[in-house]
C-alpha cells in the first residue's frame, strides 16, 4: 500500500475526540494496536490515547517538547521518525 491522505473533517468531533483516529485506522483496514500517530499538537496525543494508538509528539517548535509528556515518544524533526518506531513502548 503506497501512501495516503486521510481527512475524516467532522467538526463536531475533532481531537481530542478518538473518532478521526479510528475512522483512519478503519480506512486502512488495521486495528488500534497496530497504528502510531504523528501529531504537533497536544490534542493529537490525547486523540492518539484515547482511541488506543501510540502517539508521537512531533515538536516542531522551540518549546513543545515540554507539552508532550504523555506522548509514548517525542521527535524534533522528521529524520528522528525511523528512530521513534524503534521504541519498545510503541
Amino acid at each position: 500500500m503506497g501512501p495516503r491522505l486521510l481527512d475524516q473533517a467532522a467538526p463536531e468531533r475533532m481531537k481530542p475526540d478518538p473518532f478521526p483516529v479510528l475512522a483512519a485506522g478503519r480506512e486502512l483496514g488495521a486495528e488500534p494496536a497496530e497504528c502510531v500517530l504523528v501529531g504537533d499538537s497536544v490534542s493529537d496525543i490525547e486523540a492518539a490515547h484515547a482511541a488506543g494508538v501510540a502517539a508521537i509528539g512531533y515538536a516542531n517548535k522551540p518549546g513543545k517538547r515540554e507539552r508532550f509528556d504523555a506522548a509514548d515518544a517525542v521527535i524534533d524533526s522528521m529524520a528522528e521518525l525511523v528512530t521513534a518506531f524503534a521504541v519498545d513502548e510503541l
